[in-house]
Parts: structure tokens; C-alpha cells; sequence
């Protein structure tokens, strides 16, 4: 059994809007039956001790105690990453959530260390408004010594805490087998949110203009239709009659049901003023959420490093922004930068193909396609339009309408069939995440065409579908030893390649964090990423350098990957723009330089 690790926790002045890594006070550790605390003052020693031996360092929520630690003594950084890339860093939150995720059947738990003492350890931690725990700046400059008593206690008895949660989850030893690379991904998306996103106010205020404008030209048309009220209420009854009027439902009346008024419902209406019903919600929810936030001017989001898939998460959400609509283009860097960016191409076609490899043994013609250089969603388009592959690519060229509308059903179909989906939760699907209009009977037709491309799904479903056969199943991610219990079918067709997918892209971005912060032969020394949008790595750096540090960007994301990937080697591509958006592309000057990329 390897040695009991060292717990240690800060104490620091309060966090703030923009301070994510605030001054400290002190430092608590505990190690065995011994413990104590340094003032920040005298704790570097004390530090340095523990990054340079070869214990396991062991915190709760321990990449924001590193984050203040490396703010203290940034000379430091380059020893925090070495520990963490030597597997000695770990996180009694992130382990309980490995534990969470692998229960078969689980519910939402708390994570906070309060709550992990009394789960494990029956011992209720004291975390009220009333204890020093919002006070340790009023002792920033005070003695050791003349500290009060419960100043010192509050701070030891938490790492005494996390110390004896983490002694009772090794119990788990078998869930846990994720906790080191997980802990790394939990430390540079710590430093992204640490250096914060950069909003132009001036679009932002334009932004909130034109949804203004749209926002009352919708309330005139649904006041003038009679579904909703002058107060800007919408009218749900009147919503119900109309929705009935113009819906040939036979299962609907108005006496026994009311019909659904959501998106996807009033969309499928095809009526102009049901549709109208569903967007003015739709435009509200922006500016009472998106505009609010990008006013802001300096947004430091909370990431959630893991999710049940192994994807992340954040809030606010800025790894999920609207697609259209102008919310990515208020983000912009900070004067005399540029946003540098790249994205995997086709990564989640990549990593399932991948899993079948990995875990089924089959040689799938959806990896053979990649591989080749092979557009996958054209190659469902061309059976769609019924010609051959480079006929279709031929008319892509040149503009064809009808290709391109095929290719982008094409594209809907690689994406959302290989979750599990049937017909009916497919058309939903289309419509609400690609705006594409499909009947049932188009889609059971796509999904042959699907099928006749890639038959290797129906042993990848196959596979899935048997262990799902008694109800909630577990799964083991491929590679990192990583369970998720409790799945549905759906669950688990997604989750293998997502969680893939996103093992992949974290260990990418712990290398694309170490060069931009430690390694100074680096082209990304000095540069700093500011999103990670599930595929895609965005970051600012000075214009004058933007074209080699992109190129080490896209370079880094597939080294990183690479390692998940063996047989279907990922792809990422670089470009360079002044403000983020969805539009941009690679372009290059005749140097051959990549150069900025204008809307």
C-alpha cells in the first residue's frame, strides 16, 4: 500500500469577481497524527517540502489551492506541474465524484468537504456564517501566536478532514482508478477560469439592441394574434385553441388534453404565430441571461471538470453559447491580442470508431473512411442525392444546393445516430440542435442509408444493448479505468465515445497549460487559453506571435489526444481571429503564414 499522503488547505481574503486566486493567509496540512498550519508568510518552506517529495498531495477542491499557492510564488509553477504530471496530486472531491458516477444506481450527492466528513466519517464540520471560515483576512497580518484558538482549529481540522475522507474512500480503490488524470484536467481548466474571458461592450450593447427590437416586434405580432396579453403575458390558453386548430391530432381534444406549446411543438406547427409564441420566450431567456452576463466585461466561469460522460461543464456556460445569433462575437481579447483557436475535426466520429476498435474488435468502415481522408457526412449525402462519392463532392465544389442540404442531414445523421436514437427522439433532435426539418418516414429512411454506410453499428448497439438487457448498467470508459453505472441505453452508446472524446481533449489541454505557463522554449510560453468549448481550444496572445503559437496549439491537441487514439489518429486545425466566432477559418498569407482571419 502506497504511503498516507499529506493533505493540505489554504486560508485565504475573500474571493472575489475577478479574483479567483485571492491573497493567503495560510497554509493547514496534515500528514499521519500530525498536523498544523504556516502563516503565508513562513509557509513557502513548508511548501516546497511537499512538491519536492514523493507523497501524494491530497486536497478538497485542491486545484484552487494550488492556483492560490502558484499566485503567491508563481516561480513555483513549473514544481506544481511537475507533481501533478508525476501522479501525486489528488482531490477528495473529484474522487467521491468517480464514486458517485460508478454507483449503479445513484443519486445527486453534495460534494462539499462538510458534507463528505459527515457522509464518511459521521463528523459535522462547523461551516457557519459565525466561524472564521469568511474572517482569515482580518488575520493576514496578525501573529501566529496571537491568533484565537478556533482560527487555528478551523483551518487544521480541515485538513485533518480531507485526510481521513480520503483514508475511508480507498475503500472505492476500484472507482478511483481516474483520480490522477482527472485532477489534471481540474487544474488548467482552474487556470482558464482564473484569467477570465473578455467581452466588448460595444457589441454587447448592439447585441442587446437587436434583441430588443426583436423582442417587441414578436410581443406586437402575439398581442395582435391574441396569445399574448398587452402586460407581455403570453396567453397559454389561447395558445392551447390555436395549437388545436391548426394540429390533425386525432389523440388530442380539447377536453381530455392540452397539446404541447414547447419549442419543438410549435416549430412543427408550421404556424407563423405558434412559432412566434415559442421564439419570443426564446429571445427573452437571451436577454435576461446572456446579455446580463456579457455585461459583465470580464466573465471567470466556474468549470465542473467532470460530468457522468468525463465531459465538463460550466457556469456560467460559456462552452455552450448559441450558435447564431452574435453572443460568441462579444468575446474578444485583450488589447494588443488576438483570439488563437483550433478544433478537433470530426473527434467524437473519431473516438467511437475507436471504442468499436478498442473494445468490440472491429474494423469499422466509419474509421477506414476518416482515415482516408474520406468526408463521412458526404458520404451519406451521396447516397441521399444517389451518385457516387466524388460526383458529390464534385457538386459540393461547385455549389450544388442540393448536396449541400444533403450533406448537412448527412452530418445530423453521424452525429445523433450513433447515441442510440430512434426515429421519433431523432426528429426532435434534427430540429432542435441543427434547425433540419425531417418526418419520421425521411429519418427511418436516413437511418438505412446510415446503416448501408456504416454497418458496424448494429455490433456496436448490439453490444450495448445486451448489458443493458436486465435495466441501469455499469461501463468501464476505455483506456483510463473510469466506471459509470446507472446507464440507460441511450446513456451508454454516448458515453463511451464522449467520455473518450473528453479523456482525450483534458490530457491535451494539461499539455497546452504546461507550455503556456512553464516551458519557456515554448511558441504558447506566456499565452493563455480562455475556453475549452468541449473540442476546441481558444486562447489569447499577442498578435505579433499568434501564427506559431496557433500552429503549437493544433500541434499539442493532437499529441495529447493521440495517446486515445491510436487507430483513428485525431485531427485539429488552427486559425487566428479578432473576436470569437463560429465563422472562423483557417486563412494564410502567401508566406504561407497563418494569418488573421476577418469576418
Amino acid at each position: 500500500m502506497p504511503p498516507t499522503p499529506i493533505a493540505f488547505d489554504t486560508e485565504t481574503h475573500l474571493i472575489g469577481p475577478a479574483l479567483k486566486a485571492p491573497p493567503l493567509v495560510c497554509l493547514s496540512y496534515a500528514e499521519g497524527a500530525n498536523a498544523g498550519l504556516e502563516r503565508h508568510d513562513t509557509a513557502r518552506e513548508m511548501f516546497e517540502v511537499f512538491l519536492e517529495s514523493d507523497r501524494v498531495l491530497v486536497g478538497h477542491n485542491v486545484a484552487f489551492d494550488f492556483g492560490v499557492c502558484a499566485a503567491k510564488w508563481p516561480d513555483l509553477l513549473p514544481s506544481i506541474f511537475d507533481k501533478y504530471e508525476r501522479d501525486q496530486v489528488t482531490d477528495t472531491m473529484l474522487r467521491q465524484q468517480l464514486i458517485d458516477i460508478a454507483a449503479t444506481r445513484r443519486a445527486p450527492h453534495p460534494q462539499s468537504l462538510a458534507e463528505l466528513s459527515r457522509r464518511w466519517l459521521g463528523v459535522t464540520l462547523d461551516k457557519g456564517e459565525d466561524t472564521w471560515r469568511l474572517r482569515y483576512g482580518e488575520l493576514h497580518d496578525v501573529p501566529l501566536a496571537d491568533w484565537p484558538q478556533d482560527a487555528k482549529a478551523y483551518a487544521v481540522d480541515d485538513a485533518r478532514a480531507t485526510l481521513a475522507v480520503w483514508l475511508q474512500q480507498e475503500t472505492q480503490d476500484l472507482h478511483l482508478l481516474d483520480e490522477y488524470r482527472q485532477a489534471r484536467a481540474a487544474w488548467w481548466l482552474h487556470l482558464m477560469s482564473s484569467w477570465g474571458l473578455r467581452t466588448d461592450p460595444v457589441a454587447v450593447e448592439a447585441l442587446a439592441e437587436r434583441l430588443q427590437t426583436q423582442h417587441e416586434a414578436l410581443k406586437s405580432e402575439l398581442v395582435t394574434g391574441g396569445l399574448m396579453r398587452p402586460n407581455g403575458v403570453r396567453d397559454t390558453k389561447a395558445a392551447h385553441a390555436r395549437m388545436l386548430a391548426v394540429v390533425e391530432d386525432p389523440e388530442l381534444s380539447p377536453k381530455t388534453k392540452n397539446p404541447k406549446l414547447d419549442k419543438d411543438a410549435c416549430d412543427s406547427s408550421g404556424d407563423p404565430l405558434l412559432q412566434a409564441y415559442a421564439k419570443v420566450s426564446s429571445v427573452k431567456t437571451r436577454i435576461g441571461n446572456y446579455v446580463k452576463l456579457l455585461r459583465r466585461g470580464l466573465i471567470h466561469a466556474n468549470f465542473n471538470s467532470l460530468l457522468e460522460t468525463g465531459r465538463t461543464s460550466s457556469s456560467p456556460n460559456v462552452q455552450n453559447l448559441p450558435r447564431k445569433g452574435g453572443e460568441r462575437e462579444c468575446f474578444v481579447p485583450r488589447p494588443g491580442h488576438v483570439f488563437i483557436a483550433a478544433d478537433y475535426s470530426q473527434f467524437e466520429l473519431r473516438t467511437v470508431s475507436q471504442v468499436m476498435i478498442s473494445l468490440l474488435g472491429l474494423r469499422p468502415k466509419l474509421a477506414a473512411a476518416l482515415n482516408a481522408g474520406i468526408d463521412p457526412h458526404l458520404e451519406i449525402a451521396r447516397r441521399i442525392v444517389e451518385c457516387s462519392y466524388d460526383d458529390a463532392a464534385t457538386r459540393l465544389a461547385a455549389g450544388d444546393d442540393e448536396v449541400d442540404l444533403a450533406r448537412q442531414v448527412g452530418k445530423v445523421a453521424n452525429f445523433g445516430f450513433p447515441g442510440g436514437l430512434g426515429i421519433g427522439r431523432f426528429v426532435h433532435y434534427a430540429r432542435n440542435q441543427y434547425g433540419v426539418i425531417i418526418t419520421e418516414a425521411k429519418a427511418a429512411e436516413l437511418k438505412e442509408y446510415w446503416f448501408q454506410a456504416w454497418p458496424e453499428f448494429e455490433a456496436y448497439f448490439r453490444w450495448v444493448g445486451v448489458q443493458c438487457d436486465s435495466g441501469p448498467a455499469k461501463f468501464e470508459q476505455a483506456f483510463v479505468g473510469r466506471f459509470r453505472g446507472g446507464c440507460s441505453y441511450c446513456e451508454a452508446c454516448n458515453t463511451m465515445f464522449q467520455g473518450l472524446a473528453a479523456d482525450a481533449a483534458k490530457r491535451a489541454g494539461f499539455m497546452i497549460a504546461k507550455a503556456c505557463y512553464v516551458e519557456r522554449a515554448s511558441p504558447l510560453f506566456g499565452v493563455r487559453p480562455v475556453n475549452f468549448p468541449h473540442d476546441e481550444f481558444i486562447a489569447e496572445v499577442l498578435e505579433a506571435r499568434a501564427p506559431e503559437a496557433a500552429e503549437e496549439l493544433a500541434r499539442l491537441m493532437v499529441v495529447g489526444a493521440s495517446v486515445y487514439l491510436p487507430d483513428v489518429p485525431p485531427l485539429a486545425e488552427a486559425y487566428i481571429m479578432r473576436r470569437w466566432s463560429k465563422k472562423a477559418k483557417p486563412v494564410r498569407g502567401a508566406d504561407g503564414r497563418l494569418a488573421v482571419w476577418e469576418p
